[in-house]
């Protein structure tokens, strides 16, 4: 499992956040188990060097990255 922390819901404020496919393989997503919000969409490596599981790993790590992305107030 990734060793990325996702900071807390900018909206709700839950640390319940987890990963899913966005919408296609290719892509994921972070998302809020509490409100739903959810990050912009990530591309999943899906041909080269690596396994499939090595793949995905990187794309959740790249959706918590995205996930954790703030705009400065």
């Amino acid at each position: 499992m990734t060793d990325i922390t996702p900071l807390p819901c900018p909206f709700c404020g839950s640390t319940k956040i987890d990963t899913a496919e966005g919408s296609t393989f290719r892509w994921m997503i972070a998302y809020c188990e509490e409100c739903g919000a959810q990050s912009g969409e990530v591309r999943v490596q899906t041909i080269g060097e690596g396994t499939r599981e090595e793949w995905q790993e990187r794309g959740r790590a790249d959706a918590l990255r995205e996930w954790n992305i703030r705009a400065a107030t």
